[in-house]
């Protein structure tokens, strides 16, 4: 049940793939009496669906009872809004476990009115409280998502420094950098255009990807496809710079047989 839960498949393969494999291996290699035993056990979706609940259950007991054992913690806010348009908020925690910095996802809950600070704060107080975490030992708070998370006069961060502060609050990077990368130095820019004509050049067309493919097997290179540029997603520069760096050399020999530049060194 674990690893199904953790493969993110269909309760049903337990029963349907995992149970006839694990049986017909058995017959195969071991005997009869190892087939008789695996037979005896149960992989029906309504046993997975149970055990993957006693499991969750058993986690949300373990965390906040861990946390409480904690000399202190930080918690870590997110609020996105899923497919539906229901705004969640979820909150990790960072703690002391055996002599050893552990992070765990505490809880999920949906926003389901107004996401104001007063909504977010009221959230996780009451979760403090029902879970018995000490807010006197809460040293840091990094926050993620909308502005009420950062409000001057009521924002989140706000109204825990009303309670504790003391508390540590830093607010997630990636914004930052995301706008500081919209504005390139003309060397840095050349660069990257560079690199996106290139990858348009190969993912534009069906033949070129499926030669690039192939070309990535025959040399036993690490990955075998390009990444798609696209503007609006914050981390796509870099991630589809750090491709390109790593497939760099097969690139060079790709283009070299199609008679194209191959100085994509700058």
């Amino acid at each position: 049940s674990l690893l199904i839960a953790k493969q993110k498949e269909p309760h049903t393969i337990g029963e349907t793939l995992v149970k006839p494999c694990m049986v017909e291996a058995a017959r195969l290699v071991l005997d009869q009496k190892c087939v008789n035993k695996l037979n005896q056990i149960s992989l029906s979706d309504n046993t997975v669906k149970q055990r993957i609940d006693d499991m969750s259950q058993d986690i949300k007991l373990q965390v906040p009872e861990t946390i409480r054992l904690s000399p202190f913690f930080d918690i870590q806010l997110d609020e996105p809004t899923n497919v539906a348009q229901l705004p969640q908020l979820l909150v990790y925690a960072r703690f002391i476990s055996e002599n050893q910095v552990e992070e765990e996802f505490l809880f999920c809950s949906p926003l389901i009115t107004t996401t104001k600070a007063e909504d977010v704060m009221n959230m996780v107080s009451n979760f403090f409280q029902e879970e018995k975490l000490s807010r006197a030992k809460l040293i840091g708070v990094c926050t993620d998502g909308a502005p009420s998370m950062l409000g001057s006069k009521s924002g989140f961060v706000t109204l825990v420094k009303k309670k504790n502060p003391d508390v540590i609050t830093t607010h997630c990077l990636i914004h930052c950098e995301a706008l500081a990368s919209k504005t390139l130095p003309a060397a840095l820019k050349v660069t990257l255009e560079t690199v996106i004509r290139i990858v348009n050049h190969i993912k534009g067309g069906a033949l070129n990807t499926r030669l690039l493919r192939q070309l990535c097997q025959d040399m036993d290179s690490a990955h075998q496809d390009l990444l798609f540029y696209t503007y609006v997603r914050w981390l796509s520069k870099g991630n589809v710079i750090a491709r390109v760096f790593e497939l760099f050399d097969e690139l060079q020999v790709f283009l070299a047989a199609q008679g194209k530049k191959t100085d994509i060194s700058c």
